[in-house]
């Protein structure tokens, strides 16, 4: 039997670039729920923690003070040499490492609410000041 590809196509178009008022709450929602989760990642990353361990507060935070129950992708929260591999935090490179002094922490993350999706990414130094050169980079970038 043939697959018909088309018949739904202008439908779904349209649901995926016309939202509602009551979507676009629930996307502005999404999106502030993960900026705050970010926001106590930051304030909370110490040297000496792991990766998992930023992973774990993003989620408890977007779960405990926003409802969001599951995230929008795998989280990748990967700090010092990890965020040159691609789509860590996955099963084959997890988020395992420990976090030392003078690493910068790349963390994607983003919660998901009522199917809509958060999509985050940010840079920060662990010890909380950048080197020099790190400031010209972040600055760069």
């Amino acid at each position: 039997s043939k697959i018909d590809t088309s018949t739904l196509f202008d439908c779904m178009a349209e649901c995926r670039t016309i939202k509602t008022k009551a979507e676009l709450e629930v996307m502005r929602y999404t999106h502030w729920v993960s900026s705050m989760a970010h926001v106590e990642v930051m304030r909370s990353a110490k040297v000496g923690m792991m990766e998992y361990q930023l992973e774990s507060l993003f989620m408890h935070h977007t779960y405990t003070h926003g409802g969001c129950r599951h995230m929008s992708y795998t989280c990748v929260c990967a700090c010092g040499p990890n965020p040159a591999v691609l789509h860590y935090g996955h099963a084959g490179a997890p988020n395992n490492r420990q976090l030392v002094n003078g690493d910068i922490a790349l963390l994607d993350m983003g919660a998901e609410y009522h199917c809509y999706a958060s999509d985050i990414t940010c840079s920060f130094p662990v010890n909380g000041s950048f080197t020099p050169n790190q400031h010209m980079i972040y600055e760069a970038v």
